[in-house]
């Protein structure tokens, strides 16, 4: 979650409290002070809960670690609140128990308050890594079949889709020849790249994948790009005739 809007909903959230604890005991001055005790433990609980747990074993399907540390953190959460509510009795009330506001002594709603904060800003996080993923998603699919990226000679290399000439496999390695004529040779094979390279470029062999805008002519046995004659295997005759209009 982005950081500003982090600060803007827990300062939000502390006004509202404090404005709710203290129209119920008419003492805003000590309403501030509770909050300011009480957020430290709603943010922490939050935290921890939508930033650790969720992430580490709620998505990755560990239900049961997941309900164990669940159980640990709302057991830890409501003995802070506990302690919290007992230093309010002694700093804010006086040992008075006539002191107490209404809203801190019930033993049901400071929980019930905790908790639906908590909620909402578990609930913010996810929408706002949905849109997320679906922003990553879009941009990953508007740049599918414009590059990719190879490791060769050490290092990684962004290709420019369309300056490729045609992909040669050579076992567990392919070479990459380009417009300029450079070639590249990396660590992969040619069905992972034909998943990768996009429409613009089409598998003619089980040994060659060429760029459909470069082609010079063909034929059914046979594709001309530049100088280089390279086979239309029966395999792939079907599909690549099809494509290219015949």
């Amino acid at each position: 979650m982005n950081r500003y809007f982090e600060i803007f909903f827990w300062l939000l959230v502390s006004i509202i409290l404090i404005i709710a604890f203290g129209s119920s005991s008419g003492k805003y001055i000590h309403a501030f002070y509770f909050v300011s005790f009480l957020m430290p433990i709603i943010i922490g609980t939050s935290w921890f809960i939508n930033s650790i747990l969720v992430p580490t074993y709620l998505l990755k399907k560990k239900y049961p670690q997941f309900f164990i540390y669940l159980v640990y953190t709302v057991i830890i959460s409501l003995s802070l609140l506990a302690v919290l509510v007992f230093a309010a009795f002694i700093l804010l009330a006086y040992y008075e128990y006539e002191n107490m506001w209404s809203i801190m002594t019930n033993y049901r709603l400071m929980p019930l308050i905790m908790y639906i904060v908590v909620l909402i800003y578990g609930f913010i996080s996810m929408v706002k890594q949905y849109f997320n993923l679906q922003s990553l998603s879009e941009s990953g699919s508007k740049e599918k079949g414009e590059f990719i990226v190879v490791r060769s000679e050490r290092k990684n290399r962004r290709i420019e889709c369309r300056s490729i000439l045609y992909v040669e496999s050579m076992a567990d390695y392919v070479r990459i020849f380009m417009e300029n004529g450079e070639r590249i040779i990396t660590r992969t094979n040619i069905s992972f790249l034909d998943s990768e390279l996009g429409d613009k470029h089409l598998r003619i062999h089980r040994s060659y994948l060429v760029n459909i805008d470069k082609i010079d002519s063909y034929s059914k046995e046979r594709i001309v790009l530049l100088d280089k004659v390279l086979p239309i295997s029966r395999t792939y005759k079907e599909k690549v005739m099809k494509i290219l209009g015949e």
